[in-house]
């Protein structure tokens, strides 16, 4: 069927995503899976009982990610059909969930209501005369007459709006319709039965847009086949745009192209839909992956955002002035897992997950971004560390490890800091800086942090110095003089020197493995 196939947006606050679209909106989470082009990302499929396409909000996780900027080369507005009849329950609904709205107004015959999601992310509920939903969800908290039937509407923000409307028509099979102000709808054409409603408008001299939480990352819309999908290809050539390769995406085929307005387009098939991998039944009710994906289920897991699909026991969550991720364990340790320079929560998530021998993980976000990339303490030009920022963030680490301890129930005597690179030297300092605050530490990768306490004393303490042949990044004498440090205070300090660099590799997981059985 023609029309609208599904809309995809991003979410920073998967759980709170998940509460608004089917708690509030009664939609079903018809797929947890993840995203085909990174294996890390999860990609959460709403619709209705069946999943069927055209009613497909799609949503990729970038957690406690940065917010996105509405403006042009972007849809901006996601319109939901529901029945005419149903918008008085809706406003209702909406006010006792203490959504803020706008309306109901009424526009070219259609009653409308306004309001955004938790990120951000501008939704309208369209009232339209509609007859019974095609699959109405059966555990919506919504009454079946009152259902969302599907998606009516997208709105797409351009600078050349002419040109935008040129592609629908040639390419996508909508016909213009009438306009008001900046604003032009188009429809499929008479007699054509399909999806929804395209509505353009001319931003012209507007922000440009850029992804993040409360945007949309693209729009697709429906093509029959294969066959179709290939025709499809060809004539987005001959139109003169750049086009990707066809994807396959399990659940659907597709391509990829941006029209003239700078908005990302998607055409996918129609099949063979949610149901390839699950029942009906178990739509959305556990993590779907790639088949070459499978082989590392474990890996993929352990980095997926923690949520609590309807129905299920929620783990506590808290901020505590860190993005973290929080994986409980059954050994009763605890293990501090600081990343690297550009990485992130989830960098060792994986690897400590294989060698951690059950232990709980806590991993902290680093909140230094002088660099444009994350760290837990920033360098000046001259490559030399900002000495009072590691200072001040490797005491806000033993706090935050305090108050983890005291909120998710963890030992706090016995936690074992595990850092890499940027992330080894702040845990050497909050070591150092809060001796009595942690049981151990596996340093990757590190040199000194310059600038640790005079006296500090670590009898008792094991510690470990895990290090690359040929790291090019170790500078001069740096990691002999932590190793001196460490010895002195007392530690009982294992040196290891592996063969590779700078970057991790399977020596260093045997290592860490024989090491962390060692731990109490």
């Amino acid at each position: 069927m023609p029309g609208i196939h599904h809309v995809t947006g991003i979410t920073g606050r998967v759980q709170a995503n998940v509460d608004f679209y089917t708690g509030l909106l009664g939609l079903r989470l018809v797929k947890q899976t993840v995203s085909h082009n990174d294996g890390d990302v999860l990609h959460l499929f709403y619709g209705d009982g069946a999943g069927s396409p055209g009613s497909l909000l799609t949503f990729f996780a970038w957690p406690d990610g940065a917010s996105g900027r509405r403006g042009h080369g972007q849809a901006a507005e996601v319109g939901l059909a529901v029945p005419l009849d149903a918008i008085g329950y809706w406003t209702s609904r909406l006010i006792e969930h203490g959504v803020k709205f706008t309306g109901p107004t009424v526009t070219g015959g259609e009653t409308r209501l306004g309001f955004s999601d938790p990120d951000g992310l501008p939704i309208v509920l369209i009232g339209t005369k509609l007859g019974p939903a095609a699959a109405p969800w059966s555990g919506s908290p919504v009454p079946a007459a009152a259902q969302v039937r599907g998606i009516a509407s997208v709105t797409l923000w351009t600078e050349h709006a002419a040109a935008t409307g040129a592609v629908l028509e040639e390419l996508l099979g909508f016909n213009r319709g009438g306009s008001d102000g900046a604003i032009t709808t188009y429809r499929l054409a008479p007699g054509v039965e399909g999806r929804g409603q395209v509505a353009v408008r001319d931003v012209h001299g507007f922000w440009s847009s850029s992804d993040g939480a409360g945007s949309i990352q693209h729009v697709a819309f429906s093509v029959p086949d294969e066959a179709a999908l290939w025709q499809a290809y060809e004539a987005v050539l001959l139109h003169g745009l750049e086009i990707s390769n066809v994807r396959e995406h399990g659940y659907f085929q597709s391509i990829y192209f941006r029209e003239p307005g700078g908005g990302l387009i998607e055409l996918a098939t129609e099949g063979p839909g949610m149901t390839l991998d699950e029942t009906l039944d178990e739509l959305g009710t556990h993590l779907t992956l790639p088949p070459e994906l499978e082989a590392k289920r474990a890996d993929v897991e352990v980095v997926m955002p923690h949520f609590a699909p309807p129905g299920a026991t929620r783990r506590p969550e808290r901020d505590l002035g860190w993005t973290h991720r929080y994986v409980p364990g059954s050994s009763g340790a605890t293990l501090l897992l600081l990343h690297g320079s550009g990485g992130s929560e989830t960098q060792l998530l994986p690897l400590v997950r294989r060698v951690g021998g059950g232990a709980s993980l806590l991993a902290p976000r680093g909140r230094s971004t002088g660099e444009e990339v994350l760290r837990f303490f920033a360098r000046r030009p001259d490559g030399s560390f900002d000495q009072a920022e590691l200072d001040h963030e490797a005491d806000a680490l033993a706090r935050f490890v305090t108050e983890a301890a005291e909120w998710y129930g963890f030992d706090p005597q016995r936690v074992t800091i595990l850092g890499y690179s940027n992330g080894a030297h702040i845990g050497a300092a909050t070591l150092a800086r809060n001796p009595t605050a942690f049981a151990a530490a596996a340093l990757l990768r590190t040199v000194a942090p310059f600038g640790l306490p005079a006296t500090v004393d670590l009898s008792g303490k094991r510690a470990l110095m895990l290090q690359g042949v040929g790291d090019h990044l170790l500078r001069g004498h740096a990691d002999t003089l932590l190793a001196d440090y460490l010895a002195a205070a007392g530690a009982d300090l294992q040196v290891t020197t592996v063969p590779g660099g700078h970057y991790l590799g399977p020596e260093d997981e045997v290592v860490l493995r024989a090491w962390l059985g060692g731990a109490d």
